[in-house]
């Protein structure tokens, strides 16, 4: 590795494009890059498949490109893969449809950048990671893997029938290869709930692993007074993520149906990006709207009564989650959603369903009685503000790299205190409203 003064503090990495910020990878490495950068370190980010169309100069101002290797970086970085089972890592690596050439201009990047630390996003992180290990030996390797993969196939099982056993059985031993095989020897794993952070360090044998929960923009997402219509309900997320187009269609058809039943003025949108005909013919159902994608969640969270979260399966910490709360909209959410998450006892910034009817009952309770709603406002916009800031989660990562490295970080920038506070306005009420039957 290059002895020479290091130019970069952290390098971020991923195989897929970081822009636009709709998935959970790009959501946490990009905001934890920005927070990092806004602490005073030097911060760049990368990716194999190019990111094109960004329109924020932070980002922009972040991207180094991908280079291209010759024949002496691609045996280098080979090296890495090397050992008794190097002809599985090929071999899985092939399977993922990842070129080793490809991935071998890490090593020149590396070479020009010198970082103190490379963290690698995604669920192929550690196969890129692996190739730097042998060439730069002192260079510290993190996977900010967030959800744990082989637990995220095993919780899928537990909501299907016996047909999709050997389905779930395969992918589950394929990522649970995977680990095994490139995970091991980096430095550090990244989990956002301690459930995800607990299955990185029985799966992936990395030396050391932590806890680091999602934050939120504030400053982006944020309650307006916009007054809900009422009766109203909002679900949004990426509708070719399987847990998110599972939940729908389970809310679509178990609970909406009782819900119309006994509230018939009820309204449910679906917005998001690249749902199936299976989620976009919920749209057919009286009172469903799909919107699909748009440009803005937030004028469609402003306007509704709540949102719902009724996941069935998945890991990590739910993105959509913590935008609701940061923008004050009554939340209801299964086990599922919420799981990783804490809050004071005296808080009730989510209100947990179970059963079809127990859906029902807590989403009637939101909607007419304003004092209930009105609370839960507050107790989110307080909860995740206090709870789950990027800034925070910055600080956080930079104790557990410097652990790992053994160097201080440049610490030039104190947290941004202003940027942890924010007051639930005045005007948000919620009048309760008129119940049909």
């Amino acid at each position: 590795m290059p002895t020479s003064t290091h130019e970069t503090d952290i390098l971020f990495i991923s195989e897929l494009p970081l822009w636009p910020l709709d998935q959970g990878y790009r959501v946490h490495g990009c905001q934890m890059a920005r927070a990092l950068t806004d602490q005073g370190l030097s911060v760049r980010m990368t990716s194999l498949r190019p990111t094109h169309g960004c329109d924020q100069s932070w980002l922009n101002g972040m991207l180094a490109d991908w280079p291209t290797a010759d024949e002496q970086d691609h045996k280098a970085f080979l090296k890495g893969w090397s050992g008794p089972l190097a002809k599985l890592r090929r071999k899985l690596a092939a399977h993922q449809a990842l070129d080793s050439l490809e991935l071998a201009g890490l090593i020149p990047l590396v070479n020009q950048l010198k970082p103190k630390a490379v963290i690698a996003l995604g669920q192929h992180g550690p196969i890129m990671l692996r190739g730097l290990t042998r060439i730069f030996p002192e260079l510290t390797t993190v996977w900010y893997a967030a959800d744990e993969p082989v637990s995220f196939q095993l919780s899928c099982l537990r909501r299907e029938g016996i047909g999709e056993i050997g389905k779930r059985a395969y992918l589950a031993g394929l990522y649970a290869a995977l680990q095994t095989c490139f995970a091991r020897k980096l430095d550090g794993a990244i989990g956002v709930s301690p459930s995800d952070t607990k299955s990185l360090k029985l799966t992936s044998g990395v030396r050391q692993t932590i806890t680091i929960p999602n934050g939120v923009d504030t400053n982006f997402y944020h309650p307006t007074d916009t007054r809900p219509k009422p009766c109203s309900l909002v679900f949004w997320g990426r509708l070719d993520f399987e847990p998110n187009a599972d939940a729908v269609r389970w809310f679509a058809n178990k609970v909406w149906p009782r819900l119309r039943i006994r509230q018939p003025q009820a309204r449910l949108k679906i917005v998001g990006k690249n749902a199936g005909d299976n989620v976009r013919q919920l749209g057919d159902i009286p009172g469903i709207e799909f919107v699909g994608e748009v440009d803005d969640i937030r004028p469609y969270a402003h306007q509704s009564s709540a949102t719902i979260l009724p996941m069935r399966c998945g890991g990590g910490i739910k993105n959509k989650l913590l935008e609701a709360a940061a923008m004050g909209l009554p939340i209801l959410a299964s086990p599922k959603a919420v799981k990783g998450l804490t809050w004071p006892a005296h808080s009730t910034p989510v209100k947990l369903c179970n059963s079809p009817d127990d859906w029902v009952h807590q989403i009637e309770r939101v909607w007419f009685d304003g004092v209930l709603s009105n609370a839960m406002r507050r107790d989110a916009c307080d909860w995740v503000v206090n709870r789950h800031t990027w800034p925070e989660a910055a600080i956080k990562m930079m104790g557990f790299l410097e652990e790992l490295t053994g160097c201080e970080l440049t610490k030039s920038r104190a947290v941004d205190t202003n940027r942890l506070t924010f007051t639930t306005p005045d005007k948000m009420e919620v009048t309760p409203f008129r119940r049909a039957g």
